[in-house]
C-alpha cells in the first residue's frame, strides 16, 4: 500500500530533466505559454507585445485566431516569419506585424534554444 501512494505522489510532482524546461509534470519541455510565470513566458509575452504593437487595430479581430511561426537570431532578429491554419486576413495582417516588430533580444541561451524556431497561437 504504501508503495503505491509513494508512486502516486511521485508520479504528480513536477519533473524538471536537465536541458529541458518544464513548467509542470505532464508539460512538455520549453513551454513558453503566454502565462508562465519565468523567463521563457516573459519572453513569449514580449514578443506577443511586439507584434500586437504593429497590428493593425482597424480591423476587428475578435474571435479570429492563426498559428504564427517565427525564427529567431539571438538578437532577437526574425530571420523567417510565416502563418498557418487561422483567419486569412487576421494570418495576413498578423504576418505583417510579425515582420515590422522589433522583437527583444534573447540573454538567456537557454530561453534561445528554446525560442529559436518558435510557433504561436495568436488570437485577436
Amino acid at each position: 500500500m504504501l508503495t503505491i501512494i509513494v508512486s502516486l505522489v511521485a508520479g504528480c510532482a513536477p519533473l524538471h530533466p536537465s536541458e529541458c524546461h518544464k513548467t509542470t509534470a505532464t508539460g512538455n519541455c520549453s513551454s513558453g505559454r503566454w502565462d508562465d510565470q519565468d523567463e521563457w513566458g516573459a519572453q513569449a509575452r514580449a514578443i506577443r507585445a511586439a507584434i500586437n504593437n504593429k497590428l493593425d487595430v482597424s480591423q476587428n479581430w475578435k474571435g479570429k485566431k492563426c498559428r504564427l511561426h517565427i525564427e529567431f537570431a539571438q538578437d532577437g532578429t526574425a530571420l523567417n516569419i510565416s502563418t498557418s491554419n487561422g483567419n486569412k486576413a487576421y494570418c495576413e495582417a498578423i504576418e505583417s506585424a510579425a515582420h515590422k516588430a522589433n522583437f527583444p533580444a534573447f540573454n538567456n541561451p537557454e530561453v534561445y534554444r528554446d525560442f529559436q524556431k518558435s510557433g504561436f497561437n495568436m488570437g485577436g
